[in-house]
């Protein structure tokens, strides 16, 4: 056994070896843009979903942006929910779906002499876009007018959305509903926002449907169960995407399951986006605190008819 394989046995070390290595810090890799600093926004490996991502790197490119650095996104040089293995240092999966903000690559600052590379301890909680957007307007604003500015969803990713939503919806006031499944709701990760049951959000979009004189009802779950569940109450006012939903039987990180494994992490991430984007060309909207809601808020041009997104606390 190697020292780097004793290290990562003892959760000490292992802990300590990886602050240092995801330290904040400089390098040069060249003499070009002597008159530029350009901030690499990195996130140490894990699983994350496509919006944690978005929630995270928005803060740090406030952070740059604030400093004058230029932020150029990385999600190319490590392992990242988006990248299949064979991809890592190769592929940047940030830009498979977004635009980089100010219009620089990695491979545009490849030779650059002025570099820092963002560390763990560069973003502290509260820094970056979440629950703040549901309760604080001026919050909420912030972020929205700094995503407007500085992430932009590729074209052709943002057409597919448009024509999914003109096919499904045409000119129909819809409700749009965001509920998680799966391994989110039986795991109950500590500290993430404790998730409504199905039967909790489905009361709440049976009254704005009425409401707000709605005659569909959107759904984005991963979960097939719980589409199932709205089919049977909803039937022929509910729709959603062609985007794969899961059966879980025990409780475990869908991740890990040999169906999840199957599928293309891009496409994932794709269809994934697509749902979000539809979510935020609803009339109305009904959630819970998750990063998806997060990033409807985000993406939506001006503001929801009705909005109701359930704040039930945190997972101990």
């Amino acid at each position: 056994m190697n020292l780097k394989s004793c290290i990562k046995n003892i959760k000490p070390l292992n802990n300590m070896y990886i602050k240092y290595k995801w330290r904040e810090r400089k390098i040069r890799k060249g003499d070009k843009y002597k008159d530029k600093i350009f901030y690499v926004v990195r996130r140490a490996p894990g699983e994350a979903g496509l919006f944690s991502y978005v929630m995270t790197n928005l803060g740090l490119i406030q952070y740059a942006l604030e400093k004058g650095y230029i932020p150029v996104v990385d999600m190319q040089n490590y392992e990242n929910t988006y990248l299949e293995k064979n991809e890592v240092g190769k592929r940047n999966s940030w830009e498979y779906f977004f635009t980089q903000p100010c219009g620089f690559s990695l491979d545009d600052i490849s030779e650059s002499q002025n570099i820092i590379l963002s560390g763990m301890d560069s973003i502290k909680p509260g820094s970056y876009p979440g629950i703040d957007m549901v309760n604080d307007k001026v919050a909420r604003e912030k972020w929205h007018t700094l995503f407007t500015h500085y992430i932009s969803v590729k074209p052709e990713i943002m057409q597919e959305a448009n024509n999914i939503f003109q096919r499904k919806n045409g000119n129909e006031k819809v409700v749009g509903v965001l509920c998680r499944g799966t391994d989110y709701t039986s795991l109950k990760p500590k500290d993430h926002p404790i998730q409504p049951t199905v039967d909790m959000v489905i009361k709440k979009t049976k009254e704005i449907l009425v409401e707000n004189k709605c005659t569909r009802v959107y759904l984005s779950t991963e979960d097939e169960e719980v589409y199932q569940q709205f089919k049977c109450v909803f039937g022929n006012v509910l729709w959603v995407t062609s985007a794969k939903r899961y059966v879980l039987t025990e409780p475990i990180k869908l991740s890990i399951t040999d169906e999840f494994k199957k599928t293309v992490k891009y496409e994932n991430g794709k269809d994934y986006l697509i749902n979000i984007l539809i979510l935020a060309k609803c009339n109305c909207l009904v959630a819970g605190c998750v990063g998806g809601t997060y990033g409807a808020l985000l993406l939506k041009d001006g503001i929801y008819e009705s909005e109701y997104i359930f704040q039930l606390g945190l997972y101990k």
